[in-house]
């Protein structure tokens, strides 16, 4: 597995059109699964944001979900893209998992009782 480290850079980028990046581009603990740090870099007229995935195909998808909530053309954003083997996801701090369900909560299993036969069953004898 690799890492993927993305620059992105949005040009000519209005302070209203910052909140809706900034808002849908969560850092922290917000940010999707398969991203394992993210910041924005707010520039006079543009915005600098960088990520680091463990799932190319994750962030392929988060990238097309984004650029159609800003609706950007073709060119935007401008996109970097560096690999680097899994040996420095290390460095990246992980989300604690999700509590799976206790047990007692999730209750046992439903197993119906054997139902009878239709007919009568015979065995024949030798």
């Amino acid at each position: 597995m690799s890492l993927l480290v993305l620059h992105l850079r949005w040009n000519d980028v209005e302070p209203a059109q910052y909140e809706v990046l900034r808002r849908a581009l969560p850092e922290d603990v917000d940010r999707p699964p398969h991203c394992l740090s993210r910041r924005h870099v707010r520039q006079p007229r543009s915005v600098m944001v960088y990520e680091v995935w463990e799932d190319a195909r994750a962030a392929e998808d988060e990238l097309a979900r984004i650029r159609a909530l800003v609706d950007a053309g073709p060119e935007q954003p401008q996109r970097v893209v560096f690999v680097l083997p899994d040996v420095f996801a290390a460095g990246f701090p992980r989300r604690p998992a999700r509590p799976a369900a206790a047990p007692e909560a999730v209750g046992a299993p439903v197993v119906p009782a054997p139902r009878q036969p239709d007919s009568p069953v015979t065995v024949p004898t030798a």
